[in-house]
């Protein structure tokens, strides 16, 4: 059947499963308001309500057996087609460069390998936004579905589907089709939820315009669905529990090293140090030096102590300027060599995409949080050692001596000359706020100018809803955590030149990171989510790695700049879910987890099914990780520190 939306047409069919196979509902039983069709004594009926520019919906099924109803939209004829399902899918989620096998990708090809697939279906709880949405060269098309129902047995869960070459669509409970990706590499077994009696609703959306046009989908939904964590704990607490977990469980004098932490409850709750954080950004470096230099300011006296018990942000930044390679020109990846003698072969060597060479994101986010420190100093009347400022500008110069024409920075780079070795990804655009940085202590106007054709550049990325090409551990998959840093540089261009076109990017990047960013409240199954925690506000990683970590917290406070600026609280709201998000999750230590202490923080949190792969030593299912990568909580130390800063000034 047609439905007329908006002056524009989608097809619309039904099918409902029928023990393992899918029965079409017939299309003589369809009417522009529904359907209602019955098949050997079970009953399926659909209505359609026009609601301004859109179209409710509501779904029912009351049948003798369990079964499940699907509904199919598609936007035929059109060109230039993209899916998107928040979290999951991103057109074909870069299937040109990216590993088949690893996870999902919405392809005919590779057929013979697990995770590529035309027609993927995932839980609607897996994504940001209970939605399936599809883009077209001139416009967008969208439903939203509620992602529980009740059910005779009690919950069901409903799911979200993309098909190619146009189609799109969701499901009164749901099958995880063709196969449920838990985590990467490994595909697990297909899982469905059926019910006889459940019904469910939601909203059509139709719109002319770019991709972007998807914000305002995710804007109206999130009107609908917001659930914000209630936290007990302030910020003050959160940053002193923090910093004192960080200096008295993470440092290892023995080894003058921070270290991450593993457990294994309930046989095993002490924790003990299983690899240490000697890699200069991205997992460590920077991202811890920056808060432990906000503590001095955000705890006063009470930072004292436990940063003289440990290492300083201060020495820690003199490592990372130490590490300066002269035959490179930019920093080695690493404050110390590894076992092999390595100075740039981390963790994340052993996925076989980078080795040997520097990488965009570790260079780019110690030298983004180096001249971020000293930024914040300089404003402060605070001095910083002017090895800081060498370091800083040698590699910055180097990274725009060897800047592409059309804006670009590198991947990956020689260690043994000035040379890009792979220009494909979007861990470069680090560099660009740290261009800016340096631009407001130094005046350089090269440094302005090659940020700002760097964030043109990556812009293109940014509005087509495609970043990929960040982290070294995903397989230049889809993700969430280059757009960070385009929001800083964007946040930070507007504010140095007031053009016009850095808040567009600033809205634009906004709306990128909502496509990942919780704005509803989950129900997950199992141990320590499954007692009134709230996925509001926490954003997942990648399409590669399907759980919530914490690095979206680190661009709330260019979340609340541009609700100033904008005068749009719908920014700043969305930066309250995450400051709440964080605390919760501060707050499960130890009485919920089972292990651990107050300002212990995974870096895993599983708000669907997947990445629940943790177990107890006892075999029960766990919606975390028993570890404490220290990067996680040195982003919601430095979130929190910004936010306890900003309201002590304002009380000021």
């Amino acid at each position: 059947m047609k439905l007329d939306l908006n002056s524009q047409t989608l097809n619309v069919s039904f099918a409902c499963r029928i023990e393992d196979a899918w029965v079409p509902v017939p299309e003589t039983a369809c009417t522009q308001s529904g359907f209602d069709w019955t098949l050997n004594g079970a009953h399926y009926s659909a209505q359609f309500t026009p609601a301004g520019d859109t179209l409710c919906y509501t779904l029912q099924m009351d049948a003798p057996n369990p079964t499940q109803l699907r509904m199919w939209l598609a936007v035929p004829g059109q060109s230039d087609y993209f899916h998107v399902i928040p979290c999951n899918i991103y057109g074909d989620n870069h299937a040109a460069e990216a590993k088949p096998g690893e996870f999902p990708l919405l392809t005919k090809d590779h057929h013979e390998v697990a995770f590529c697939a035309p027609l993927w279906e995932f839980r609607a709880d897996r994504a940001a936004m209970p939605l399936s949405a599809l883009c077209w060269n001139g416009g967008v098309a969208a439903v939203a579905v509620e992602p529980y129902s009740q059910s005779e047995a009690g919950t069901i869960r409903n799911g979200v589907f993309a098909a190619l070459p146009d189609a799109f669509g969701i499901s009164l409970g749901y099958t995880n089709d063709p196969t449920t990706f838990k985590n990467r590499s490994t595909p697990a077994p297909s899982t469905r939820s059926m019910a006889c009696k459940a019904q469910t609703s939601g909203r059509i959306y139709l719109h002319s315009g770019p991709r972007t046009e998807l914000h305002e989908i995710i804007r109206q939904e999130y009107a609908r669905h917001q659930d914000r964590a209630v936290p007990r704990n302030t910020l003050r607490q959160a940053v002193q529990g923090m910093l004192d977990t960080f200096a008295y469980q993470n440092f290892d004098a023995a080894a003058g090293e921070y270290t991450n932490l593993c457990c294994r409850p309930p046989r095993e709750t002490e924790m003990r140090p299983w690899r240490l954080v000697t890699e200069i950004g991205w997992t460590g470096g920077g991202v811890l030096a920056y808060p432990l230099v906000l503590c001095r300011d955000a705890l006063g006296a009470d930072a004292e102590a436990p940063l003289a018990a440990a290492m300083s942000g201060e020495q820690l930044f003199d490592r990372i300027a130490d590490a300066y390679n002269e035959n490179s020109g930019l920093l080695n990846d690493l404050m110390a060599p590894n076992a092999a003698g390595s100075q740039v072969n981390g963790w994340w060597t052993g996925y076989g995409l980078v080795k040997d060479c520097h990488c965009a994101y570790t260079v780019g986010s110690a030298v983004h949080y180096l001249t971020k420190t000293m930024d914040y100093l300089h404003q402060n009347g605070k001095p910083c050692p002017a090895k800081w400022m060498d370091a800083a500008q040698k590699v910055l110069h180097t990274v725009m001596d060897l800047q592409r024409a059309d804006g670009a920075f590198g991947y990956t780079y020689s260690t043994q000359e000035r040379k890009v070795q792979d220009w494909s990804g979007f861990a470069g655009c680090w560099f660009a706020p740290a261009l800016v940085y340096l631009y407001r202590l130094t005046g350089e106007e090269r440094c302005l100018h090659s940020a700002e054709k760097a964030l043109d550049y990556y812009h293109t990325f940014v509005k087509d809803l495609n970043c990929y090409g960040t982290p070294m551990d995903t397989w230049k998959a889809v993700d969430e955590e280059g757009n960070l840093a385009f929001m800083r540089g964007s946040r930070l261009l507007y504010e140095q030149t007031g053009k016009a076109e850095f808040l567009q990017y600033m809205k634009d990047s906004a709306g990128y990171e909502f496509l990942w960013r919780y704005g509803y409240k989950t129900y997950p199954e199992h141990t320590p989510l499954n007692q009134g925690w709230s996925a509001c506000g926490g954003a997942v990683t990648s399409v590669s790695n399907p759980h919530i970590h914490p690095m979206g917290v680190i661009i709330d406070t260019d979340l609340r700049y541009l609700a100033r600026v904008t005068g749009d609280g719908y920014y700043a709201s969305r930066a309250a879910d995450s400051a709440a998000w964080m605390l919760q999750c501060l707050e499960l230590y130890p009485a919920a987890t089972g292990y651990g202490r107050y300002g212990i923080l995974s870096e895993r949190w599983c708000p669907s099914d997947g990445l629940d792969v943790e177990r107890f030593s006892d075999g029960r299912p766990f919606s975390s990780w028993f570890s404490h990568n220290l990067w996680a909580s040195a982003c919601v130390l430095e979130a929190a520190c910004e936010l306890l800063l900003e309201v002590e000034h304002k009380k000021g």
